[in-house]
């Protein structure tokens, strides 16, 4: 297995997943506060449709990676990791899941 900082972690399937989601997410929620410019983040309304929306795309996030992981795409990190503690500086982004080595192999023939 080759080192993490010699694996290009833009073909890192789950990274980018994950931060592609990760950015929808915080637009929605921009979107979302400027229902409310007087209260913003603190309005009732808007803090239940964070919870809301931040519980579903874990979930959903969880579940995807758990499927690419059964298929042999992708694999569960050798750390401690997980979607909803967002953003880490490692291969996976903070996505607790990374490419399999049969799949850099083939990404790097290419």
């Amino acid at each position: 297995m080759k080192n993490e900082s010699d694996i290009d972690n833009s073909k890192e399937i789950a990274r980018v997943v994950y931060h592609r989601c990760m950015s929808i997410m915080k637009f929605t929620l921009d979107l979302k506060e400027q229902e409310h410019p007087d209260q913003g983040k603190r309005h009732p309304q808007f803090k239940f449709f964070k919870r809301l929306l931040m519980q579903q795309t874990y979930q959903n996030l969880r579940g995807l990676f758990e499927e690419l992981s059964q298929t042999g795409l992708i694999q569960k990190t050798e750390y401690e990791e997980d979607v909803k503690n967002g953003y880490q500086n490692s291969i996976s982004g903070g996505a607790g899941y990374r490419n399999v080595d049969e799949l850099n192999e083939w990404l790097e023939s290419e």
